[in-house]
């Protein structure tokens, strides 16, 4: 079983569904699926949360490949306001949806999980990202590329030792980080601030720029197109147009859109 979070309101049920059926492409292995989600239209009408419907359709296309796989939607409002609700981050240029993984100690998590933005496309069997042995490190990520420190990891994939992190108590540590002091890369910057024990990994599990065969995880957060715009996975034709690779898996996205548009982003 692989163990696999995602996090986010209804605009990223596109890219989620995507980021799904690139996953079950590549691999045979069941697939244990755990998304965080809240109401927050209390605070912005736009802050949706994941319907279950939704889920509903995500685990039927998970089990259509494996019947062992499933997709668990998680509320993690009632969490949210009391942890994170007065930090000074909470209106960033990341919404506070970009945070719900420092909750990852509040919910009933396994052991070892994968994290995954919902702007990725999985590329190869996520398994070899997954098998990497993390004894004594918290957290496995990827250079990110705009920072000079070598050890500095981006959050938008992350291999997590969730038993050590509750011993290390890293979620804890960064959600107190990020209630104290307003940062710009909020979830990121804290988990670095506060991860002593990182593995980092190489670039083919969280690669930004153009497609290469060997990526494992290809991260559309830096993937550009004119006028330094970034390109985004469910943007179907301009994905196309840089690479053929992921048309089987956009155009099944298309289809699942096309049969059930309520249950997506109106992108």
């Amino acid at each position: 079983m692989i163990n696999i979070l995602n996090a986010g309101n209804k605009k990223v049920t596109d890219g989620l569904m995507i980021t799904v059926l690139s996953l079950i492409k590549h691999t045979d292995k069941p697939i244990n699926m755990i998304c965080f989600t809240m109401d927050l239209t209390d605070i912005d009408k736009r802050f949706k949360p994941i319907s279950s419907d939704f889920a509903e359709l995500v685990n039927k296309v998970l089990q259509e490949k494996n019947k062992e796989s499933k997709f668990t939607l998680i509320d993690m409002g009632e969490h949210f306001k009391k942890e994170l609700i007065s930090s000074p981050n909470l209106k960033t240029w990341f919404t506070p949806y970009a945070m719900l993984r420092l909750l990852c100690d509040k919910a009933p998590m396994p052991d070892k999980f994968i994290y995954l933005d919902t702007d990725t496309i999985i590329n190869r069997d996520i398994s070899i990202l997954y098998d990497i042995d993390m004894e004594g490190y918290e957290i496995g990520g990827v250079k990110d590329d705009f920072c000079l420190d070598a050890n500095y990891f981006n959050s938008g994939v992350m291999l997590i030792n969730n038993k050590l992190c509750k011993e290390t108590h890293l979620f804890s540590k960064a959600r107190e980080l990020v209630n104290k002091k307003k940062m710009y890369y909020v979830d990121q910057k804290a988990l670095n601030m506060c991860c002593e024990k990182k593995r980092m990994l190489p670039y083919v599990f969280n690669a930004k720029s153009k497609y290469d065969e060997n990526i494992v995880v290809h991260h559309f957060c830096n993937v550009r197109r004119l006028f330094f715009k970034r390109i985004k996975p469910w943007e179907v034709k301009l994905v196309k147009r840089k690479t053929s690779a992921y048309n089987d898996v956009l155009d099944k996205y298309l289809e699942l859109k096309k049969e059930n548009p309520q249950l997506f982003s109106q992108k």
